[in-house]
């Protein structure tokens, strides 16, 4: 795809339905993270394209990979899929920056198909990775890492992925994690059926009082953030703090990293 270089500002892609409401939240944290004096003609070209139905469950094709199960869709290749379709839809000579808004996709055996993919649809598009861009965030709230202990609770395929693991390791935190005997409550708070954030919207008060049970157990154990690293968590528990400690927000994260990247004189300071 040609690229126009005189224009500067370039449009943002989300690859939404993973799940549905945490792309709903990024798009809402990119305007708000937008600096728009002119109005609606300030803001940020966009394309959000949800298909939850083409991406297999991130947490369950993992499961499935390490039982050694056969003929499975990996969900890197099918989100590639869903981003080539939305930057099909861009105006010509057009650039973009993409982003995925959940963790468990960020596990390499999904995200490096994903880039090999993506990467078929030309120079013109750009992917954030949500977890480096969480790290930075990070940085700007607590400092960079010298041993700090940073609070991590995810779904379990974000945790047996060990994906923050390693990532907050090699910029000098220390991970804490829930007690392995609660994982199960993690679980069900994001997947229950009849109660849990991905099947009911809005947050249903059983879910959200697990997700703070959960935080409060990474306050207990004296971390110095919280990292809530699946991206439907922090609809359960919003805000910049929790019981005075820093609530860093993966999807924040990625709308910053979006809007610096597509234009970085519209990013707004970081809220208090």
């Amino acid at each position: 795809m040609p690229v126009d270089s005189s224009r500067v500002e370039k449009h943002i892609i989300i690859g939404g339905g993973v799940g549905p409401m945490a792309g709903v939240a990024l798009h809402g944290k990119i305007i708000e993270a937008t600096r728009a004096p002119a109005g609606d003609a300030s803001h940020i070209a966009v394309i959000h394209l949800s298909d939850s139905a083409a991406i297999p469950d991130r947490t369950g094709y993992l499961d499935a990979l390490a039982r050694g199960a056969a003929n499975l869709v990996n969900p890197g290749h099918a989100m590639a899929a869903v981003v080539g379709r939305a930057a099909r839809a861009l105006p010509a000579n057009t650039a973009a920056v993409a982003g995925i808004p959940c963790n468990t996709f960020h596990a390499e055996p999904i995200y490096s198909a994903f880039q090999d993919e993506v990467e078929k649809t030309g120079p013109a598009l750009t992917v954030i990775n949500m977890l480096t861009a969480t790290v930075d965030l990070l940085k700007e709230r607590i400092g960079s890492g010298t041993g700090q202990r940073v609070g991590v609770f995810a779904t379990n395929g974000t945790r047996s992925s060990r994906i923050y693991d390693s990532l907050l390791a090699a910029h000098g935190y220390r991970i804490v994690q829930v007690p392995e005997a609660l994982q199960p409550l993690v679980h069900d708070a994001i997947y229950n059926p009849e109660w849990g954030i991905k099947a009911v919207s809005p947050v249903t008060g059983k879910a959200a009082a697990a997700v703070r049970e959960m935080a409060l157990h990474l306050v207990r154990d004296r971390v110095e953030a919280i990292i809530p690293a699946c991206t439907e968590l922090p609809l359960a528990l919003p805000g910049t703090e929790f019981e005075a400690i820093p609530l860093v927000d993966p999807v924040l994260a990625l709308a910053r990293a979006l809007v610096r990247d597509a234009a970085p004189d519209k990013l707004m300071p970081l809220p208090a």
